[in-house]
């Protein structure tokens, strides 16, 4: 099995190749180098892992919710591999890839939406799933303040935790309960991938598009 995974979905550029059971990922905090630097990513890790993109066997992207402009970046670079390569596509959650990379059983993940507003969504580990994870509410987007307060053992991470900590998890605990300066990165969305390939190889069910969540976006 090897997958290619991109995300660009937030401020962090990154790349990753599952192959094999093992994990390699470019990553790198360039909110506006996206474009320069994703495939230039992609050409390095085909190379230090001596794989050539005939070798593929499926593309997985994060699909968002997150910048718009990311978003359509990642979206484009996985879906003309895809294309070209005639393999299979998966696009997957930003959120969901945030939690994967939280060591915990309960995350609600957080990116900041700009125009003060949050895209969000509560996760459990679920080995049911094919993702590993199932939702207990839906991605959405709000305002911080209507973000449902933390339940005892949930851990929060994501941008939308940076900006709006004092809002979502107030009081003298908050540092105990969310992570700081996280993002979605490349290496979650291969290992969520990887699930999903053992599973079905990539069902003709699931996402490809990408999920913007709000009709009205920025960045």
């Amino acid at each position: 099995m090897r997958i290619l995974a991109v995300d660009t979905a937030t401020e962090a550029c990154s790349a990753a190749l599952l192959c094999g059971g093992e994990i390699i990922e470019r990553y790198r905090l360039d909110p506006r180098g996206h474009s320069r630097r994703l495939m230039p990513m992609i050409e390095a890790l085909l190379a230090e892992a001596g794989v050539i993109r005939a070798d593929l066997d499926g593309i997985a992207y994060d699909r968002g919710p997150g910048s718009f402009t990311g978003i359509r970046i990642g979206a484009g670079v996985a879906q003309g591999l895809a294309l070209g390569l005639n393999r299979p596509l998966l696009g997957l959650s930003s959120l969901t890839a945030l939690a994967e990379e939280v060591k915990g059983d309960r995350v609600l993940s957080a990116i900041d939406a700009r125009m003060g507003e949050v895209y969000w969504a509560k996760m459990k580990r679920d080995p049911d799933q094919v993702t590993g994870w199932s939702l207990l509410c839906e991605a959405t987007v709000s305002d911080p303040s209507k973000v449902p307060a933390l339940e005892s053992g949930e851990i929060g991470t994501g941008s939308g935790w940076d900006r709006y900590h004092a809002t979502l998890c107030p009081g003298s605990a908050a540092s105990k309960k969310w992570l700081p300066e996280r993002f979605p990165r490349a290496a979650a969305v291969a290992r969520l991938a990887g699930r999903v390939w053992s599973s079905d190889g990539f069902g003709s069910t699931l996402q490809t598009e990408p999920d913007y969540v709000r009709d009205q976006v920025t960045g």
